[in-house]
């Protein structure tokens, strides 16, 4: 502690004012006692004095284009300075962190405020803010070798973007001029993206302003609250947050479950640092309400072919497959069912299905999506007239095939779910083709949504061509979107009926 500016904290113990400074304090990163006084980095002192927690009003003046729920959400995160908004594609989450940008800006008079978003998002992000509030506020695009440079700096916008790729070990040392971290597309802090995440919350410690922005988290998925929590400086370390509301059941399918009596207070909980919104109406809200146009989905059945066959008999030891089986096994199949075993190509009928079903809509842009190098090379063949985009494409290339999409020059797009599928608006497309599917919900959801969106004028067609072999796998996941749409729904209501905000 020595080694940096600190603070005494001292406890009156028959203070209940004491005891809420002593609750706060047990969240932090950092300390060390002194008797009945504790020690604590001035970098936290917002957090271990509550003057922002106990902020009743703000001096916000929201902009004139703000709906309703995007000022009132922009003033209760300006207000709580660390906050996450979880809320479905479409509703306009990039203009409440432009509003709290905005109004952190003036309050703050030096430091930088670094946004972090998806790479293809980045060009997306700047645009808007153009659009929307020209020269007031002014965002530097940011490489990964810029970035210590720009934050050690005090010339130049204060406003920098980057992308999450960007993100390194060596910016920690770098940190002290950061005034507010602000991630777009937050579910990145989860445990499966590693490093991005321990470096981000490392990287936003002490830093007074912290806003995560992204869709509302499937109800069954614990991880990712826990690690918004400890982003925004709530609980020391998902383990702490874990052990505060579940119980951990091992390696089971749902390793992490509520413990009896603690739902009304895990989403009490929640609702000091976030909000849910899938529908701002059930908040009593106005403007944007509008019905989102539907989504049809069509299941095509593509036969295998004999090469195939033999691919199923060799792996499985049985000419059909009656269930999904595992995940091994699950993706040796998919690449069966898209032309591919043993690293070496089988004949396959998808790509001449997917050519016709996109031959039947001509005057509609598509987006058809894939998962691996060797099937979108497949059907790049197949489609030698769309714009494609893998993970190895030159950044200004993505950006022009994305743009001469979104004009309608070009009618077809293909990538990857993991390379295109969170963020960017791509509503112009009607039509999207999936040559199959994998494990995760998530993929497909962020993928479907690109294209319907409030917002969006008219209905998309989803078409998923499966193969018999595809048929578990893919039943798997439409049943899990069902279930997950439900509990979604109903995890919304619980927190609207015990939050404190």
């Amino acid at each position: 502690m020595s080694t940096q500016s600190s603070m005494l904290v001292r406890f009156d113990t028959g203070s209940l004012e004491s005891y809420e400074q002593f609750l706060r304090l047990k969240r932090l990163p950092a300390y060390s006692w002194r008797g009945l006084a504790a020690e604590v980095p001035e970098m936290y002192s917002q957090l271990i004095l509550g003057d922002v927690e106990q902020s009743t009003d703000v001096d916000y003046e929201p902009s004139p284009h703000c709906f309703d729920y995007q000022r009132d959400i922009s003033r209760l995160a300006i207000r709580k300075r660390r906050f996450a908004v979880f809320a479905d594609c479409g509703l306009g989450k990039t203009m409440i962190q432009f509003e709290v940008l905005r109004h952190a800006l003036k309050a703050e008079t030096h430091g930088k405020f670094l946004l972090v978003a998806p790479l293809m998002v980045v060009d997306q992000t700047i645009e808007e803010c153009r659009k929307w509030y020209g020269d007031e506020i002014e965002i530097q695009q940011l490489s990964a070798s810029d970035l210590s440079k720009w934050l050690e700096s005090a010339a130049g916008p204060r406003v920098g973007i980057t992308n999450y790729e960007s993100i390194r070990d060596d910016l920690m040392l770098s940190n002290r001029n950061l005034k507010g971290l602000f991630l777009d597309e937050s579910s990145m802090l989860k445990n499966h993206y590693g490093k991005w995440g321990m470096r981000l919350i490392r990287l936003g410690r002490g830093v007074p302003w912290k806003m995560c922005f992204t869709g509302t988290p499937a109800p069954n998925d614990r991880i990712e609250y826990a690690n918004h929590a400890v982003f925004l400086d709530h609980y020391r370390t998902t383990q702490e947050f874990l052990a505060t509301y579940f119980i951990n059941r091992g390696q089971t399918q749902e390793r992490w479950v509520l413990k009896p009596h603690a739902l009304g207070p895990f989403y009490r909980a929640l609702s000091h640092w976030c909000i849910f919104l899938s529908d701002p109406s059930t908040y009593g809200w106005k403007d944007n309400c509008s019905t989102i146009p539907p989504i049809y989905t069509h299941i095509h059945n593509v036969e295998l072919t004999q090469e195939q066959r033999n691919a199923v008999m060799d792996l499985t030891g049985s000419m059909f497959v009656t269930e999904a089986g595992g995940i091994g096994q699950r993706s040796k199949l998919m690449r069966i069912a898209k032309g591919s075993y043993r690293d070496k190509p089988i004949a396959t009928n998808k790509p001449g299905f997917i050519r016709d079903l996109v031959d039947s809509w001509p005057s509609e842009s598509t987006i058809i999506w894939c998962h691996h190098n060797d099937e979108q090379k497949l059907m790049e063949k197949t489609f030698p007239e769309a714009g494609s985009i893998s993970g190895s494409t030159p950044v200004q290339k993505r950006r022009e095939i994305i743009k001469a999409f979104q004009s309608g020059e070009i009618k077809e797009l293909m990538s990857k779910p993991k390379v295109l599928g969170f963020g960017l608006n791509l509503q112009i497309a009607t039509r999207q083709v999936f040559n199959g599917t994998s494990d995760s919900l998530e993929e497909y959801y962020q993928a479907v949504k690109r294209s319907n969106r409030i917002g969006s004028e008219r209905p998309l067609n989803v078409h998923i061509p499966v193969t018999e072999v595809e048929e578990p796998m893919l039943s798997n996941v439409l049943s899990k979107a069902d279930r997950v749409e439900a509990d979604t729904k109903e995890q919304e209501r619980i927190f609207r009926s015990n939050a404190v905000i």
